[in-house]
């Protein structure tokens, strides 16, 4: 979404002053800078400003991005409002079963050999 601001003068029994703010979606707003604008600007302008002669060339748009929050909050169900207390995820998952079984030998055969070196030199 975009905010785009429509600033200049119209006519309609004497000057009409048009300050206009509008938010448009992305593609509606990149026609406001694309070849036919002026027909754009009409037609958004005689939508807000019904019977005013506006000559395009007289009205300014200023588009800037609608900026969103980055992060949301997630809502606590009700136990864990109570309790303070959120469920971590498990690390229990097959890859860290495969690791474990792969280099549980090789930490039982450092375990024993640093025993048995220990004995010898105590």
């Amino acid at each position: 979404m975009k905010q785009v601001t429509f600033r200049g003068t119209g006519q309609l029994n004497g000057p009409i002053i048009i300050n206009k703010t509008i938010e448009l979606d992305d593609r509606t707003a990149s026609t406001l800078t694309g070849l036919k604008r002026d027909e754009v600007k009409l037609a958004i302008l005689a939508i807000h400003f019904p019977g005013v002669r506006i000559k395009p060339n007289q009205i300014v748009c200023d588009i800037e991005a609608i900026r969103l929050p980055k992060t949301t909050k997630v809502q606590k169900n009700e136990y864990e409002k109570k309790t303070n207390y959120s469920k971590q995820k498990s690390s229990f998952s097959l890859l860290s079963i495969i690791l474990w079984l792969l280099f549980f030998p090789f930490k039982l055969a450092w375990w024993l050999l640093k025993k048995t070196w220990n004995e010898k030199h105590v």
